[in-house]
C-alpha cells in the first residue's frame, strides 16, 4: 500500500520526536548549572583521588563525575537529546569557569554527551533503568578517551607501541568504570528522590 500511494510507512521511515516543553528547558538548565559545578569540583576530587590512590583508582573515583550532565539531563527530562544537552550545556558553563581544562572541557562535553545520548537512543527514553544509565556512563568513558586521541595525540605516542596500547586500554577501562559506577550512583540519587516527591 505504501508503494502505491508513494508514502513511506512508520517501519521504513523512523523519526525522533523531540516535544519539548518550557519546563523541559527549564530542568536542563538546572541540570546544566549543577553539572558546571559538579565538573568544577570534579577537579579537586581527581586530584585528591590519584594523589592518595594513584592515576587509575584516582580516575575511577572522579572522572565519572564529568558525565554527571548527561545522566541528570536523560533522567529528569527522558526524551532524546536530553543526555546530549545536559552534559554539553554543562560544560559549556564549566568552560567558562576558571578550570584548568578551559575550552577543552566544551570538547569533552560534546563527545561524552553523544556518546550517553547514543546508549540512551538505542535502549529507549521511556523506560530508563540503573543499568540503561550504567552503560550510558560507560559510554561517556569512552567519549572522553576520543577527545583525549584528538587533543592530546601525541602523549600517547610518546610511549611505544606496546605501551600506547596497554595504556589505551586501561584509561578506557578506568573511564567507562568510572562512568557506569558514577550514573548508577546519581540515576538512583534522582530515581529516589523524585520517587519521595511524587
Amino acid at each position: 500500500m505504501a508503494a502505491e500511494t508513494g508514502k513511506a510507512t512508520p517501519k521504513s521511515m523512523p523519526t525522533i520526536r523531540l516535544n519539548y516543553y518550557i519546563v523541559d528547558f527549564a530542568k536542563l538548565g538546572v541540570v546544566a548549572v549543577i553539572a558546571s559545578i559538579i565538573f568544577y569540583l570534579a577537579w579537586y576530587v581527581y586530584d585528591f583521588g590519584t594523589t592518595l590512590l594513584g592515576p587509575i583508582l584516582g580516575v575511577i573515583v572522579s572522572y565519572g563525575l564529568w558525565y554527571s550532565g548527561a545522566i541528570m539531563g536523560a533522567v529528569l527530562v527522558r526524551k532524546p537529546g536530553s543526555a546530549f544537552l545536559g552534559e554539553t550545556l554543562g560544560a559549556f558553563l564549566e568552560a567558562i569557569l576558571p578550570t584548568p581544562g578551559g575550552f577543552t572541557n566544551l570538547v569533552y562535553g560534546v563527545l561524552q554527551g553523544l556518546a550517553a545520548e547514543l546508549v540512551y537512543l538505542y535502549l529507549g527514553y521511556r523506560n530508563l533503568t540503573v543499568i540503561s544509565s550504567a552503560l550510558a556512563g560507560a559510554a561517556s568513558g569512552i567519549g572522553a578517551l576520543i577527545a583525549n586521541f584528538a587533543l592530546y595525540r601525541e602523549l600517547i605516542f610518546e610511549v611505544s607501541p606496546e605501551e600506547g596500547a596497554i595504556l589505551v586500554v586501561a584509561v578506557a577501562l578506568a573511564y567507562a568504570a568510572s562512568g557506569a559506577l558514577w550514573a548508577a550512583i546519581i540515576h538512583k540519587t534522582l530515581e529516589t528522590s523524585v520517587a519521595r516527591r511524587a
